[in-house]
């Protein structure tokens, strides 16, 4: 009997080929785990510069805006009237009430990165690509990510919870 030991050369195919198999099934789902969790990074992201524009406009709001276009705007004053002060009197006191002008939102992400934590960028985790940051007035803001199935925050609201 001629008998040898060792693996030939069936055993190193039989086994290339069970890995082969493993890999297939194994780096598919890899992937998929990868772009689900940049997926949520990026709407956790989303999520964050909506509260900082929410913040930056409670707190300050954009007013560059209004007059972009146009001279400044005076602010509207009301003034009481006073009767003449008799002689030897002060005159009554002129109230000066001033209207501030209207808050904004704004897309100028310098002004909304003092109102951020410092993890968050305003591009997507996936690819890097910025963000679509839309603020049109005091009433409507969007933030959208341009990757498809990422979704987007309009005034607050995420859509891909609804």
């Amino acid at each position: 009997m001629n008998r040898r030991s060792g693996i030939s050369i069936l055993d190193v195919v039989i086994i290339l080929l069970i890995v082969g198999v493993i890999a297939a099934l194994v780096i598919p789902k890899a992937r998929m785990e990868k772009k689900e969790q940049a997926m949520m990074a990026c709407r956790e992201q989303q999520l964050a510069i909506s509260e900082a524009m929410m913040r930056f406009y409670t707190t300050a709001g954009d007013t560059s805006l209004l007059t972009l276009h146009e001279k400044p705007v005076e602010p509207e004053t009301t003034e009481v009237a006073t009767e003449p002060a008799p002689k030897g009197k002060q005159p009554a006191a002129v109230v000066d009430t001033t209207t501030p002008p209207p808050r904004l939102f704004t897309d100028d992400t310098t002004l909304l990165r003092p109102y951020l934590d410092a993890k968050y960028s305003f591009k997507c985790p996936l690819d890097g690509q910025e963000y679509i940051i839309i603020a049109r007035d005091s009433v409507f803001y969007s933030i959208s990510c341009q990757n498809d199935g990422h979704g987007q925050v309009i005034r607050g609201r995420a859509t891909w919870e609804e």
